[in-house]
């Protein structure tokens, strides 16, 4: 075996193993990589504002099936609120992030930060 190949045999044997998955301390909910997409658009912007559904459904590339399932499980878990208004005579649906879904998302990207060994910055 060369230098090289036992060096990186030695700093292998001196690593932690990684966690399993189920080890880790990943929300589930926003875990998922469509409904981390759409939390990760929903915290990009103030918490004051929110977003149109057909805005989140062109700009992530959803179908209004999929975006609806996945909106309804993250509102379900109470990490934003959807409401219907009209203008005019047009409905509009509107999604915003809760405080408490972003304080998850907040959690989850720390969690997984840890879990990976990395410091991203804020």
């Amino acid at each position: 075996m060369s230098s090289d190949a036992s060096d990186g045999a030695e700093a292998s044997a001196n690593r932690e193993p990684s966690p399993a998955v189920g080890d880790l301390d990943l929300d589930e909910t926003i875990h998922q990589p469509t409904r981390l997409r759409i939390m990760t658009l929903l915290v990009s912007v103030p918490e004051s504002d929110r977003l149109a559904y057909g805005f989140i459904q062109q700009t992530l590339g959803l179908t209004g099936g999929n975006q609806t399932i996945h909106l309804r499980k993250l509102e379900a878990a109470g990490f934003l609120a959807i409401t219907k208004e009209f203008e005019g005579a047009k409905p509009r649906t509107w999604v915003q992030a809760t405080a408490s879904g972003r304080r998850a998302y907040a959690d989850y990207l720390s969690n997984l930060e840890k879990a990976l060994g990395l410091h991203i910055p804020k």
